[in-house]
C-alpha cells in the first residue's frame, strides 16, 4: 500500500549496503566454512557452488531483487529445485541444513536484524497502513519491532532469505495472519520498495442504509481502482493476500467520526481555516492535520496509521480534493 521510494531522505542503497556490511564476515565464514563441500555442487554455468556465493554474495544481499533475479537464478534454479526444494525428507538433507545456515536471517544478532528497520525509519506497516512497526528496544527479542516478510518465499528463493530488497518491515496481521505461506511476486504484486498503491486504488464506503450515510451505520468499505490495468491487478493481489477490505471492515467507527465532520464542516473548511488565522501562515498540510487529526501527504502515510483510509475516505465525501 505503502510506496518506501517517496521519501527522498531515505537511501535504500546506502541502507542495504549498510546492512550488507554489517553481516559479511559472518555470511562468509558460514561459506568458508562449508566451502569443501559446497564445491562439490555446480551451477547451471558449471561454477562450484560455495566459490560463485563467495564472489556474488554482496550483490545477492545488497542489491535489487529484478538484478538478482536476472543475474543469478538461471545459475542456481535446476541445482536448487534438486537439492533444496524437492528434498522433503523428515530431516533436512546435509545441503539444505548449510544452506539454511548461510542464509538464516534469524541467527542474526538484535542489532545487525533490526539496524536496518531502524534506518529505514518506517512507523506503520507498508502492506496495511494499519498497524504500528516501530522498532523499540535493544534486546534481542527487542520490546517492540515489525515483523520481517520475506516477499519472495524462504523456500522457493533460499539464496534470497537474507537479501535486503526482500525483507519487508510489516506487521504481525499481514505477516503471519494473512500472508502465511501464501506466495507473493514482483509480477503479481505491489512491493513497497518499488511503488505503493498511491491513487490507483483508494477505499471509499458504500452505504447501503440512511444510517450509514450518516455516519451511524455499518457501510460497506471497498476500493477503487484507476484504469493503470497492469498495477492494478498486482493491487487486487495485494488485497486478496492481505485481506485489506477484511482489516478495514473494522474501521467502521473511524469511517463513521469521518462521516461526522462531513455533517459539522463544509468542503472549504480548509480553506476557511488557513483564511481564518492568517497570523500562523498554516500551508494546506497543517491545516489538514488540525482538522482532522491526519497526515496530508501520501508520503506521510509510512508515517501515521490509518491516514490513506482518512484522506481517501475524505475525497470521497467531497470534504477534501487532492
Amino acid at each position: 500500500m505503502i510506496d518506501l521510494t517517496l521519501n527522498k531522505s531515505r537511501d535504500l542503497k546506502a541502507i542495504s549496503a549498510n546492512f550488507y556490511y554489517a553481516i559479511e564476515k559472518k555470511v562468509k565464514n558460514k561459506i568458508n566454512k562449508n566451502s569443501e563441500y559446497l564445491n562439490t555442487f555446480k551451477t547451471a554455468s558449471n561454477h562450484q557452488l560455495a566459490t560463485y556465493l563467495t564472489a556474488n554474495i554482496k550483490e545477492i544481499i545488497s542489491s535489487d531483487l529484478q538484478t538478482i533475479l536476472s543475474a543469478h537464478e538461471w545459475e542456481f534454479k535446476k541445482l536448487f529445485q534438486k537439492e533444496y526444494i524437492n528434498d522433503k525428507p523428515k530431516k533436512f538433507s546435509k545441503f539444505k541444513t548449510i544452506i539454511n545456515e548461510i542464509f538464516d536471517y534469524e541467527s542474526l544478532s538484535a542489532k545487525e536484524a533490526y539496524s536496518f528497520t531502524e534506518a529505514l525509519s518506517i512507523n506503520t506497516c507498508p502492506y496495511c497502513n494499519r498497524n504500528y512497526i516501530t522498532t523499540i528496544g535493544n534486546d534481542r527479542a527487542k520490546f517492540v519491532r515489525a515483523d520481517i516478510d520475506h516477499f519472495l518465499p524462504k523456500y522457493k528463493y533460499p539464496y534470497l532469505r537474507l537479501s535486503f530488497y526482500n525483507l519487508i518491515p510489516s506487521c504481525v496481521t499481514c505477516n503471519r495472519n494473512a500472508k502465511g505461506r501464501i506466495e507473493t511476486s514482483l509480477e503479481k504484486n505491489i512491493h513497497p520498495y518499488i511503488e505503493g498503491f498511491g491513487n490507483d486504488a483508494k477505499l471509499i464506503h458504500k452505504p447501503k442504509t440512511y444510517q450509514d450515510l450518516i455516519g451511524k451505520g455499518k457501510p460497506e468499505i471497498d476500493f477503487i481502482f484507476s484504469d493503470n490495468k497492469t498495477k492494478v491487478e498486482k493491487i487486487k493481489g495485494n488485497i486478496k493476500v492481505f485481506r485489506l477490505k477484511d482489516q478495514y471492515s473494522i474501521h467502521t467507527e473511524e469511517l463513521n467520526q469521518l462521516l461526522a465532520l462531513r455533517e459539522a464542516f463544509t468542503e472549504s473548511y480548509i480553506d476557511d481555516l488557513i483564511a481564518r488565522y492568517p497570523e500562523l501562515k498554516l500551508t494546506k498540510e497543517e491545516a489538514y492535520y488540525y482538522a482532522y487529526g491526519s497526515v496530508y501527504s501520501e508520503i506521510g502515510d509510512e508515517s501515521q496509521p490509518l491516514s490513506k483510509f482518512k484522506r481517501d475516505i475524505l475525497e470521497h465525501i467531497e470534504m477534501i480534493s487532492i
